[in-house]
């Protein structure tokens, strides 16, 4: 044996016996630390590795006596291999491929602890290279254009795995959706070309053979079975023999299937084992329940951004009249902002027009029908009664409304857009008199836009972006024109944009800043500000709005002041022109429980040109999250950061009158 072996023999027993003497004597691993890693934060790199940090005494003490608190974490020298080649394939997915890694440790024998410290040299990272894809050649050439189109890299930017996985998949989308029912990824080959810095790629994909629908096959159960015929379900899935296996078509055709309403369950999915030559049959295989249901339901919603708290019930008929139609029967009530209901007040003196007691009742009838027109829409009839109470005005609104929402693929431009008519009669306790208000008005709309998010309950990366269209009297105005008769409403449309930006800040995606922009503007054809419903003018302030102010408190204030009946002077309506957003930094530290810090900012004008930076209102806070597998339930507490009204900051006023308490269900963007 050499002296240099001898040597590193001698150094390795001497690292073996101290790792195992402050392992026996219970040293807790206190720290770990990371020199030199400019790319990766430590925060990132202490995720991928085995070994933790043993957690502050409070977790420790906690842990004594309740299910809360985390074990003591005790140094493992064993463990340090395993650190150092999660640490190597983690520089490898990001392109690092020379990154060298080593390590040292320090033990405190009197606080019985260690100190492990992992020293990084990442050296210079490789690019993308070359793309080779393997195993398409006998694929058409169109389909093979999307496959490189799919997966081409961009040679300008460092090599990162999860990109090119990101396009493997996209190709083997493709191929699923073309047809290739049995196409696979096979793998991936990368040649590390250190010496141009380069990460050369060979991809390999097995298509086998194109594949083409040869029937449907229905296999229902269940009480409601013998209601529901088979010629129904094909008609609302609309599968045609012959057509191209589409693996994503057949998602949405379940999707369909289960938005009638009729299932308990249902699955849409190809008989592999049934295939033969080129044709596959699909299997419908569902259950059926009753065609009638009466539900009772305790509600919680964040409308008019507060929260909501009431009672409805339902009663559904289902398959109504054929055609997998629905209807629904729907009473509702529900108190508003119920943190600050005088409950007192009201059981001694109840009435409609107290202006302290907030909320709404409803009264609906639903029609619902799938596959409208024999084409994927979903259409939907709804008449409906609603007594609105807020705390600056009263309406009686009776209204029928169609509305006509359009299955779209996700991977269009577009890929929601619904589009509606209705009819309202509006009856406000207190209101402005316009020669030109209308008492029935009528509105044409679509909200459309496009989403990307990753998870719709906690987003952590993507984006959302809506527009919302309205006109307000456009028909009647067109048919006073057409035979000139005399035209007494107002002729208005209402516009609202609203985007909203996830950004992950670590790898585990459970810190995520977002970001929300909001602007809305309505303009009067014909008519004037008084003659918009206060139902479609703009508020802001709430758990969804700006924090630091109650639901809807943020209004202009030249708005028309108009004397009622109950409290003298009241503005009553909101304004044109709306702007706002919000930054919030969220964090999730455990599957249940999160927390949010936030800012808002936002207020309305009448008209965009009286639009001014110094009524900008501005809250800033903090709140408290709890994950269920319905939707987040959060506590957020706002405060005035400037208040436009009176020119003030949070400095220049008591500390706690400045804070709103908001209770909401889902995050507030």
């Amino acid at each position: 044996m050499s002296l240099k072996n001898i040597l590193k023999f001698f150094v390795i027993s001497i690292f073996l016996t101290s790792a195992a003497i402050a392992q026996e004597t219970g040293y807790e691993l206190n720290s770990i630390d990371f020199h030199g890693n400019n790319e990766f934060s430590s925060s990132e790199l202490r995720y991928i590795i085995y070994s933790q940090e043993s957690p502050g005494w409070f977790w420790k003490f906690l842990n004594s006596f309740t299910s809360f608190g985390k074990e003591a974490v005790y140094f493992d020298s064993t463990e340090i291999p395993i650190d150092l080649g999660a640490l190597q394939a983690f520089y490898n997915a990001h392109g690092y491929f020379e990154a060298e890694f080593s390590y040292k440790y320090s033990i405190d024998t009197s606080g019985k602890s260690v100190d492990l410290t992992y020293l990084i040299k990442e050296n210079k990272p490789s690019k993308f290279g070359n793309l080779n894809i393997s195993g398409i050649d006998s694929i058409p050439p169109l389909i093979k254009g999307y496959m490189e189109n799919a997966l081409e890299v961009d040679t300008t930017k460092r090599y990162d795995q999860s990109e090119l996985q990101q396009n493997v998949d996209n190709g083997l989308n493709i191929l699923l959706n073309q047809g290739y029912m049995f196409a696979r990824f096979d793998s991936t080959i990368i040649v590390k070309d250190t010496a141009q810095s380069r990460a050369n790629i060979n991809i390999y994909y097995t298509t086998g053979q194109q594949y083409q629908i040869d029937s449907l096959i229905i296999r229902k159960s269940g009480r409601g079975a013998a209601d529901v015929s088979d010629n129904l379900l094909r008609k609302i899935t609309d599968i045609k023999k012959g057509e191209t296996y589409n693996l994503d078509d057949i998602r949405r055709k379940q999707v369909r299937l289960f938005r009638t309403g009729l299932f308990n369950n249902v699955i849409l999915s190809a008989q592999e084992k049934d295939t033969t030559d080129s044709k596959v049959p699909l299997m419908l295989s569902g259950n059926i329940g009753l065609m009638n249901e009466l539900s009772p339901e305790l509600i919680l919603n964040n409308q008019n951004n507060a929260l909501n708290v009431g009672l409805s019930t339902s009663y559904i008929r289902k398959n109504f009249l054929g055609d997998a139609r629905t209807l629904t029967i729907t009473p509702s009530f529900g108190i508003q902002d119920i943190f600050n209901v005088d409950f007192l007040h009201l059981i001694r003196k109840f009435s409609v027009t107290d202006t302290t007691l907030l909320g709404y009742v409803d009264a609906r009838l639903t029609i619902d029908q799938p596959y409208l027109f024999h084409k994927p829409i979903f259409g939907k009839w709804e008449n409906f009664v609603q007594i609105l109470k807020q705390s600056n005005y009263n309406v009686t609104t009776y209204g029928t409304k169609l509305n006509f929402e359009f299955e779209l693929p996700k991977y269009t431009i577009i890929n929601f857009l619904s589009t509606y008519f209705s009819v309202e009669e509006d009856k406000e306790n207190y209101f402005t008199i316009d020669s030109l208000s209308s008492k029935i008005p009528s509105y044409i709309g679509a909200n459309f836009g496009r989403t990307s998010v990753d998870n719709i309950l906690f987003p952590t990366k993507g984006y959302n972006i809506s527009m919302e269209a309205e006109v307000a009297n456009i028909f009647p105005y067109a048919f006073s024109k057409i035979f000139n008769t005399k035209y007494n409403s107002a002729l208005f449309y209402r516009l609202v944009f609203t985007n909203s930006f996830y950004f992950p800040m670590n790898i585990r995606k459970n810190t995520i800043f977002a970001v929300k922009a909001k602007i809305g503007d309505i303009q009067s054809f014909v008519g004037s500000y008084a003659g918009i419903p206060i139902n479609r003018t703009f508020f802001a302030g709430g758990s969804n709005s700006v924090r630091g102010w109650r639901a809807n408190q943020l209004h202009p204030p030249e708005a028309p002041q108009i004397t009622n009946y109950i409290e003298g002077v009241t503005d009553i309506k909101g304004g044109t022109f709306l702007l706002e957003g919000s930054f919030e930094l969220r964090y999730r530290f455990v599957q249940q429980f999160g927390t949010a810090f936030f800012v808002d900012y936002g207020n309305t004008w009448i008209g965009a040109k009286t639009f001014r930076f110094d009524q900008v209102a501005i809250a800033a806070g903090f709140g408290f999250r709890y994950y269920t597998q319905i939707a987040p339930f959060r506590v957020d507490f706002g405060f005035k950061m400037y208040n436009p009204y009176n020119k003030t900051t949070i400095f220049k006023k008591p500390f706690w009158k400045q804070m709103e308490f908001h209770f909401g269900i889902g995050e507030a963007f």
